[in-house]
């Protein structure tokens, strides 16, 4: 079954990478993200949740338009951090060698981005890491060129010697190289079969400088969990819950909803039922996951309580209570 980008996913903490560089170039990054159908403040109370790619598909495209930077996706990805990949992060950052580190994107890509699909090529000399996009998705060469520079980077800092020998990407060649040739540090050839990061056979299993297989072992069965937790959730579900992240405190009603995902009300109704959900289930579960951000970020009881469309600080209260089984008061202290 294809994919579209509607229903595809990525990471909420790539948007706020993307928003670091922009102002860099003097580019009013927080008006691109609204343009982009995201909304700031929930982006950095939830930066692990999860914005529909075809949002991401158009900041990137706004961002290069806006920067004028043909090689803005390299910028993102050479200064972003591992906290940009969330959970990925700490395995990368912990893994005892490169190979480790292959392994793992592979596994555990989907934690960053369901809009596409990694797999290892084999040559005599190299391994590589190839970025596929899944049908129907569409993503802006920036994305794939952010993660192809955020991966070079991370291994240069935990192995200086880089370990890539060659990139092929399939996007358009540049009217220069010079900045992928900089960033990657190694031959870059465009307009290829595929998006392929190749690794030096020989440096795969090279011990790395903040290699840890106690702590590899720990991130890693936090990562299995998370990966059966987003594969349990249909892909409808966690569009639904990314559209509703994604306007921050403004509730969408079903109608809205619906059309964003080019189906009638009906048709959708019909659709959450069948999945064993609901609009209002979706809304309450929004609510839930917000408060507590809310709660935690210490705006008062009354202030998260007209912001999430209660009458009062009194309803809000019994609310929370059924979500989180305590107070919201509570819950702060606990969270401290």
């Amino acid at each position: 079954m294809a994919t579209d980008s509607m229903a595809s996913t990525t990471v909420a903490a790539w948007p706020l990478a993307v928003l670091e560089t922009l102002n860099g170039y003097g580019v009013d990054g927080v008006a691109l993200i609204s343009e982009a159908g995201l909304d700031l403040d929930a982006l950095k109370a939830n930066p692990g949740g999860r914005v529909p790619t075809a949002a991401m598909t158009r900041l990137w495209t706004l961002a290069a338009e806006r920067s004028g930077e043909p090689a803005i996706g390299l910028q993102v990805g050479k200064t972003s951090l591992p906290m940009h990949l969330r959970v990925m992060g700490l395995l990368i950052q912990t893994a005892p060698t490169i190979g480790h580190i292959l392994d793992v994107a592979v596994r555990y890509q989907r934690l960053i981005s369901t809009g596409v699909i990694v797999r290892l090529q084999q040559r005599p000399e190299a391994v590589g890491l190839e970025i596929c996009c899944l049908p129907d998705v569409v993503l802006h060469p920036a994305s794939i060129d952010a993660f192809v520079a955020a991966h070079v980077g991370n291994l240069r800092r935990l192995y200086p010697e880089g370990g890539v020998s060659q990139v092929t990407l399939q996007r358009t060649a540049p009217v220069s190289a010079a900045a992928w040739q900089a960033v990657l540090g190694c031959p870059v050839l465009f307009q290829q079969q595929g998006n392929i990061v190749w690794h030096s056979r020989e440096c795969l299993q090279q011990p790395l400088l903040l290699g840890d297989a106690g702590l590899w072992h720990q991130h890693e069965q936090l990562a299995s969990r998370e990966l059966e937790a987003l594969d349990a959730t249909p892909p409808l579900i966690l569009t639904l819950q990314g559209l509703l992240r994604a306007q921050g405190d403004a509730v969408p009603g079903l109608a809205a909803l619906a059309a964003a995902v080019s189906m009638s009300e009906r048709s959708l109704r019909r659709r959450l039922s069948e999945l064993g959900s609901g609009y209002r289930q979706l809304v309450d579960g929004w609510r839930a996951e917000r408060a507590a951000q809310l709660v935690r970020g210490g705006d008062s009881l009354a202030e998260v309580a007209h912001r999430l469309g209660f009458s009062d600080a009194s309803n809000f209260s019994k609310a929370f209570r059924r979500w989180y089984g305590v107070s919201p008061d509570t819950f702060r202290q606990q969270d401290s």
